[in-house]
């Protein structure tokens, strides 16, 4: 005899079990966005000067970052706002420790290098400090740290797919974790640049696999109709990690103790073999009926609900009802069916470029929050809270708006808080950061529409390989957002804004080329697909259709 899971579901509801493991895997959650971030602090680019031994105290607690003298005995750059960091004024006679510091003692049309002896802003150990990667000419070593870190994921989210489909998805996850913790504490003990960047890559692609993985355990145990509610509350755990990030770097200062520090609590989710169960999705796929039936016993025990009597052969139903004959579909026949239909050809190309967009502005607000005048600490834990909210915005802009419509207005206002922040006086520092932090939740409400517009406008024998592939090629925005850090130094301060500007308008504009898919019956088929918005059995009905079961 089969039952099905979701009824069983249903009649034990929700209770202690969804709420420890909604804590479980929120904490998960929360340790995963710490490795994409943690080189934001340990290849950080320090604010530093030359130091000038005509001026400068010799005492090294008494020297200062922008004393009055300094524009008259260092070059800035070219919008006036920093010095040079390894550029000073040829002085006319030899150093005398501040009693020849006049400007009149300086040749202005003669710039020499210092490479041994800086004043910082704010003292502070990173690899750049320690592996000798200081001046501007070696800024590009430090950005490469996140792209590097951002291809590791590209690599290693499809492979941690296919390990978890073989293995499961609690020994991945478990895997994942405490590997990835593992490595970069050995990271933190790195020697030299290449050993760091190596090590960077290596956890970046095995830590990868974890917010996909810990979702779908956390989904397992749902009900279809909490899901969604849910999903909020557990995306509001992945900010955290960041802030986190930012409250540690800031105590510690140190990118050796930054590393340890955060990660050695990642050792600790070995403990998750025994805390949480398995898929009950997977343990069907591989015809493990029984262990199925004693994770529905286990959350009907910790609910303190009776379990629903079952014939003594009873075995499990799929979790969904996709046709098993898709299984055998192998991938070139999926790429075949793509490249022969044109229409579904070119929505992916466009949906991709989509993607790329909203992770370049996305990646690229975040980076570059430690840039903002101030705290830059403050800053870039401002900018990950600033995604909680997003989180309940997001639903209530996606019941008001269609999904066109909702996008293509958070790219615009994310462009328009673009400009602003250019043209709004330094002085208002505080105007200046609120600006930045609108632009920061527009983008952060317009990464989580483009997931759902693009599972809502793919075939379901195609939707999986969709979201997959156009997440996939938006990486590469995200590998180029560590880069945008250099544009400032070549290009001037306000050259970044302008690039996430261009950028948020021209994701505006393709996403208007995407058809609607709000409360539309979901696609099964290629022919389905190609007739959204255009046949009238896929617009969207004046009730709604409910996609609930895609969840």
């Amino acid at each position: 005899m089969m039952v099905d899971i979701d009824n069983v579901l249903v009649s034990l509801g929700m209770g202690r079990y969804q709420f420890t493991g909604c804590v479980l895997f929120g904490v998960m959650l929360m340790y995963s966005n710490i490795s994409p971030f943690t080189y934001v602090f340990t290849a950080g680019d320090l604010k530093y000067r030359c130091e000038i031994p005509e001026c400068d105290s010799t005492d090294l607690t008494k020297q200062i970052y922008e004393p009055e003298w300094l524009r008259f005995t260092t070059p800035y750059r070219d919008d006036g706002k920093q010095p040079r960091k390894c550029l000073r004024y040829a002085a006319l006679s030899g150093p005398v420790n501040g009693m020849r510091c006049a400007a009149s003692e300086f040749n202005e049309t003669i710039i020499e290098t210092c490479t041994d002896r800086w004043v910082f802003e704010e003292p502070e150990n990173t690899i750049g400090t320690e592996f000798g990667l200081m001046c501007e000419e070696n800024k590009w070593k430090l950005s490469m740290v996140g792209s590097v870190n951002n291809f590791g994921q590209f690599i290693g989210i499809p492979i941690s797919g296919i390990v978890a489909d073989k293995f499961g998805r609690k020994f991945t996850l478990v895997f994942c974790a405490v590997t990835s913790a593992a490595i970069c504490i050995f990271q933190s003990f790195s020697f030299n640049y290449s050993m760091f960047l190596f090590l960077e890559l290596l956890s970046s692609i095995i830590s990868s696999g974890i917010y996909s993985i810990t979702f779908i355990l956390a989904m397992e145990s749902i009900l279809p109709n909490q899901r969604v509610l849910y999903y909020s509350i557990l995306e509001s755990f992945l900010p955290i990690g960041a802030m986190l990030v930012a409250l540690i770097a800031s105590q510690v200062k140190d990118w050796r103790l930054l590393l340890q520090l955060s990660n050695f609590p990642g050792l600790l989710f070995i403990s998750y073999f025994w805390l949480t169960e398995e898929s009950m999705r997977w343990l069907e796929t591989q015809g493990k009926h029984d262990k199925v039936i004693n994770t529905l016993k286990n959350i009907a025990n910790t609910n303190k609900k009776p379990m629903p009597e079952l014939p003594h052969d009873t075995q499990t139903k799929k979790l969904d009802d996709v046709d098993e004959t898709n299984d055998d579909i192998s991938n070139s026949n999926i790429f075949k069916d793509i490249i022969r239909s044109p229409t579904i050809f070119w929505r992916m190309i466009r949906c991709s470029l989509v993607w790329i967009a909203a992770t370049l502005v996305y990646y690229g607000l975040t980076i570059n929050a430690t840039d903002i005048a101030g705290n830059k600490y403050m800053n870039f834990a401002m900018a990950s809270f600033i995604e909680i909210p997003s989180c309940l915005l997001y639903y209530l802009i996606m019941e008001k708006m269609s999904r066109k419509s909702s996008l293509s207005s958070t790219f615009i206002l994310t462009a328009v808080t673009c400009v602003l922040y250019n043209v709004t006086p330094d002085e208002l520092h505080w105007l200046k950061l609120s600006l930045y932090m609108v632009g920061k939740l527009a983008i952060a409400i317009a990464f989580s529409i483009v997931y759902m517009l693009t599972a809502e406008i793919f075939p379901t024998q195609l939707r999986a390989t969709m979201v997959s592939m156009c997440s996939m090629i938006g990486r590469i925005g995200s590998m180029l957002a560590p880069q945008t850090t250099l544009l400032a130094q070549f290009f001037g301060g306000n050259v970044t804004m302008i690039v996430f500007c261009a950028t948020s308008i021209l994701g505006a504009a393709i996403t208007t080329t995407l058809p609607e898919s709000k409360n539309i019956k979901l696609p099964d088929t290629i022919d389905e697909a190609e007739r959204i918005g255009i046949d009238d059995s896929t617009k969207p009905e004046k009730n709604g259709i409910s996609n609930e079961n895609f969840v």
